[in-house]
């Protein structure tokens, strides 16, 4: 398949999962990506659960790529290295400022070799400050950002995302998109140029709605699983399991109160409007709340579904692996792999012309030979990838 950016050369110089994550985000749209690795490995490979031998993160996270392993402190490889970036039209790095001028695959050397290269550092906490020299983890970006300040029970402990890679997988994509433009940039310039992606800031587009309300003079504090600006939207127990509920607008309020068998509380003159309810939540949510413990799970989904209150039950892999939904519109699919049978998600785009398509990730360092002697050769013009 050729996919939107079929030709593309990019080589993935990242480890972990900010920069691996935004390759194989360009190698699900078709770009030929390389996987480079140093002899000892990208850090990821020893994160647990293991299929096989090798890393459940690592293979979601290095999907759609071919891998090649070399060392940098050998002369031979370092030259080798350089002829893949005379030839690459995109390099991702994470390393920590400095170490990739160190190593000598810096910017000012690559560019000198390929004027036409885009490079893109990523960073936990960009070039400068006192906090440059600290590797950065997800949930120390969440803690520092200001994430966590939000997050939790109210008057409880700060909390951070139980998933681990949140930010990592978001910074990620601010990485694509800014590949993305400075390839549409090199389209009327013919130049290529040095991109600075930070965790942080990226971390600060998560929270635009939180510091914009914080400016506003209202500053956010944790409310469990609700939000700071709709009421209600938030979880809410049942008989059974829990349900999520949001109503966005003045016709949904309605219909909410009708389906809960408490239609007067929509002209309610502490309910009626958004901003009302907002003002008095201590007061609503306690009477919704009595009002869902009083069934369960399946009749709220029924009955909101029915007046179209967007409403949702909490589901696990397992469950939604499985779901229709799902499956009928192709999110989910099962692919035969070296480890196995995987369940991957699909790209989350759709292009009608050239599809986007996940291919299983390559065992690490599988391609070295072929590119190396081969001078990076197109896929197509690869031998068949064997298992290792």
């Amino acid at each position: 398949m050729k996919g939107v950016l079929d030709g593309l050369k990019v080589i993935d110089a990242s480890q972990g999962a900010v920069g691996p994550w935004a390759g194989s985000l360009l190698g699900q749209m078709g770009a030929d990506v390389i996987k480079l690795e140093a002899p000892g490995g990208d850090f990821i490979r020893a994160v647990m659960p293991e299929k096989r031998g090798l890393s459940t993160t690592y293979i979601s996270m290095n999907s759609n790529k071919r891998g090649v392993i070399l060392d940098l402190k050998q002369p031979g490889d370092r030259a080798q290295v350089h002829e893949l970036a005379r030839q690459a039209d995109v390099l991702i790095e994470n390393f920590r400022p400095g170490v990739a001028d160190r190593i000598g695959i810096g910017y000012a050397e690559l560019s000198r070799l390929n004027p036409r290269l885009i490079y893109a550092s990523a960073s936990g906490f960009g070039p400068r400050g006192p906090m440059v020299a600290l590797g950065a983890t997800d949930p120390h970006v969440q803690a520092f950002s200001g994430s966590c300040s939000v997050n939790g029970e109210p008057g409880g402990l700060r909390q951070r995302w139980r998933w681990y890679g949140h930010f990592d997988c978001n910074t990620a994509i601010h990485i694509v998109q800014s590949v993305l433009a400075a390839l549409f940039e090199r389209e009327r310039t013919g130049k290529g140029q040095p991109l600075e992606i930070t965790m942080l800031e990226s971390a600060f587009d998560l929270q635009r709605v939180r510091m914009a309300e914080h400016l506003a003079g209202s500053t956010p504090t944790p409310l469990g699983s609700a939000t700071t600006y709709l009421v209600p939207d938030q979880a809410f127990a049942t008989q059974d399991r829990p349900v999520a509920v949001s109503v966005t607008s003045p016709r949904q309020w309605r219909a909410f109160c009708r389906a809960i068998g408490q239609p007067e509380l929509a002209d309610d003159p502490r309910f009626a409007r958004n901003p009302d309810r907002v003002r008095n939540r201590q007061a609503l949510i306690p009477i919704l709340e009595r009002a869902f413990k009083a069934r369960p799970l399946q009749y709220w989904l029924e009955q909101l579904k029915k007046v179209h209150v967007p409403c949702a039950m909490f589901t696990s892999f397992d469950e939604y692996r499985w779901n229709v939904h799902y499956l009928d519109n192709g999110m989910l699919r099962m692919h035969d792999t070296v480890w196995g049978k995987l369940c991957l998600c699909d790209p989350p785009w759709d292009f009608s012309l050239t599809p986007a398509f996940v291919k299983p990730a390559a065992q690490p360092g599988e391609h070295t030979q072929e590119i190396v002697s081969g001078h990076w050769p197109a896929p197509s013009d690869s031998p068949e990838r064997k298992p290792a």
